[in-house]
């Protein structure tokens, strides 16, 4: 199967850059003290905070522009994401309701919100993040027209890569998230290019594009059918430090015969797909690391079992090849 396939399971305004809106005197003036109350600052801002911005993802030699908007009221959190190059495609999500609209194919797929994270919400648990990462804050910068906070995350050991978040001072939320490797070279980068924060974000804004014109589109609800948490007795049995399975699903997947197994591996901030797949018969499975830009994915049959594993994260090859490596079924 080809890398794009899997690194796309693995993971989708009128007014000036730099507009923030009904901005409270408090939120102005409650600056954390410290690289800690920075993160959970931000972890809680990407939650609560209403706003709709124009954001770059850059990994590799390639680069994607997406549209974020999130409105939090009494129901809870309203979000859409859509896409601005490259094959359109849109999510529509209300709370843990996530509705996937695919244009060129004419089809919706239902899901739930599971282990996936999205920018600017890319931290939640900061415990678990400060038990594998050193935090501390850098200088100031501007992203957008806001003025931000620079945090740092050196990690603790070679594992796992390091972060560097750019905060804004006056609501808290992420502005620029970037992973880098061991020699400080940009891994990964999201970054917002124009944004507007506050309570009066227009709602019109979550409307999808493509709700009024879905007579004919195929609606696809086998994520939320095949993608039901299992336990299917694979597990690794030498983790990197950190890492604990924070998810396991059953799923169909393109192009295979029977069921894929995904697991979820995570420290806190990043994450490791897991896939077992069934040997499809007279196929020569991958083996070894492949490496596509700046990403890296680990495969290997199983020894006189009938299955492959694939292994893909946004971590060091060693630890893709520890985690791939130490997977075994309970049943053997």
């Amino acid at each position: 199967m080809k890398f794009t396939r899997w690194l796309v399971v693995f993971v989708v305004s009128a007014l000036p850059a730099g507009v923030v809106l009904a901005q409270s005197p408090k939120a102005r003036d409650a600056r954390p003290l410290d690289a800690i109350g920075w993160l959970h600052w931000m972890a809680k801002s990407a939650a609560e905070a209403s706003f709709s911005g124009t954001y770059i993802h850059q990994y590799g030699n390639r680069m994607e522009t997406s549209r974020v908007t999130h409105v939090v009221d009494h129901e809870g959190e309203h979000e859409k994401l859509e896409t601005l190059d490259g094959a359109p495609w849109e999510i529509i999500r209300k709370n843990d309701e996530i509705i996937c609209y695919i244009p060129d194919v004419k089809v919706i797929k239902l899901d739930r919100k599971r282990a996936r994270k999205f920018f600017p919400a890319l931290l939640t648990n900061v415990a678990d993040v400060m038990e594998n990462y050193s935090a501390k804050l850098g200088g100031m910068d501007r992203v957008a027209g806001f003025d931000c906070q620079m945090v740092v995350l050196e990690p603790k050991d070679s594992f796992r890569f390091g972060h560097r978040f750019c905060v804004d001072v006056a609501s808290g939320l992420m502005l620029r998230a970037t992973m880098v490797s061991e020699k400080k070279e940009i891994i990964e980068q999201f970054v917002f290019t124009q944004l507007m924060i506050g309570s009066q974000v227009p709602r019109e804004l979550l409307k999808s594009a493509y709700a009024d014109k879905k007579a004919g589109w195929q609606t696809d609800k086998s994520a939320l059918q095949d993608g039901l948490r299992t336990d299917s007795g694979w597990y690794a049995g030498s983790l990197p430090p950190g890492f604990k399975k924070i998810l396991e699903v059953r799923r169909k997947m393109s192009g295979k015969t029977g069921p894929v197994i995904q697991q979820i591996y995570s420290d806190g901030l990043a994450s490791v797909s897991v896939f077992i797949e069934n040997a499809e018969p007279g196929e020569k499975p991958q083996t070894g690391l492949i490496q596509q830009g700046n990403y890296s994915l680990y495969a290997r049959p199983v020894p006189d079992q009938p299955f492959n594993i694939k292994v893909f994260g946004e971590v060091p090859r060693a630890s893709l090849q520890q985690i791939g490596n130490s997977l075994a079924s309970r049943s053997r």
